[in-house]
């Protein structure tokens, strides 16, 4: 499972669909989402993309287990009371790290796609880039994928999590293949327009792990390389997913055993990047 990484392919699903027309990146959420609250009027799909809506996190989960309760992972409890509140930030000046954000923009691209989200993501993104080994995980393990492990005092301990409160955001499994098959796809013309790509990788608000494009986290190291990455975490596992675009280097890390430390794998980058820069 790779999490948090899934977010770049629901941000490829929405540019796509705005290539085709479908959609405009500054269209208000509330033009494809009933029930969208006033207060919240001036988001975008943009914003969403972005991590920079400005609405409170708990709130926005509160909104839509009220409207769309086929997100609440737990059928026998009663949902959280959803009640108005303002925006948190102006629209587009801060960054607010959101998963439902991103299970908002599947609603919208389903809107706008005219087909259902998972349908889409496979006739628009995984099939077309031939990533027949990358589907979503809800409700139960999908078949044949490796099982999730948390490190305890005492060994190894199985870890599980429904995801269907984060579709669109951190439910995909996949492969190092496949995702290789997406960097691929990123180096071109072919699967996006220039103009889209340049959107997604372009920084918007800073966050703490440096710029926010659309699905990834966006720097510059000290020997002025770009660095394009994101990471994902959750249900026993963790994914890294980095791009090196200038030297057409993908650095992918995935592993089945949820763990704090993280440090190795930025030093293990820093070693590939000591090693291209000979």
């Amino acid at each position: 499972m790779i999490m948090s990484v899934s977010k770049q392919f629901t941000a490829a699903l929405i540019l796509r669909l705005a290539a085709r027309g479908r959609l405009g990146l500054h269209d208000r959420v509330g033009d494809y989402l009933d029930h969208w609250p006033p207060e919240w009027e001036a988001v975008t799909i943009h914003h969403l993309l972005s991590h920079s809506a400005g609405i409170d996190i708990d709130t926005t989960y509160f909104w839509l287990v009220r409207h769309h309760p086929e997100y609440w992972p737990h059928p026998a409890e009663t949902p959280p009371r959803y009640e108005p509140r303002a925006l948190v930030t102006k629209p587009g000046t801060a960054f607010l790290y959101s998963n439902v954000g991103y299970t908002l923009l599947t609603m919208i691209a389903t809107r706008a796609g005219g087909k259902p989200f998972d349908q889409l993501m496979r006739d628009e993104v995984f099939r077309p880039l031939g990533m027949n080994h990358t589907e979503p995980e809800r409700r139960g393990p999908v078949a044949g994928r490796a099982r999730g492990y948390r490190r305890t005092d005492n060994g190894f301990e199985f870890s599980e999590q429904k995801t269907i409160d984060i579709v669109g955001a951190g439910d995909l499994v996949s492969t190092v293949d496949d995702l290789a098959k997406w960097d691929e796809a990123l180096r071109d013309d072919r699967f996006l327009p220039a103009a889209l790509r340049s959107a997604m990788f372009t920084p918007y608000v800073p966050g703490k792990k440096g710029g926010i494009g659309y699905g990834w986290f966006l720097r510059t190291e000290d020997n002025g390389r770009p660095l394009q990455f994101h990471s994902g975490s959750g249900a026993g596992f963790r994914a890294w997913n980095f791009r090196l675009p200038n030297e057409r280097v993908a650095v992918v890390v995935l592993s089945n055993v949820l763990f704090d430390d993280s440090d190795w794998v930025f030093e293990l980058l820093a070693r590939i990047e000591t090693a291209l820069g000979r």
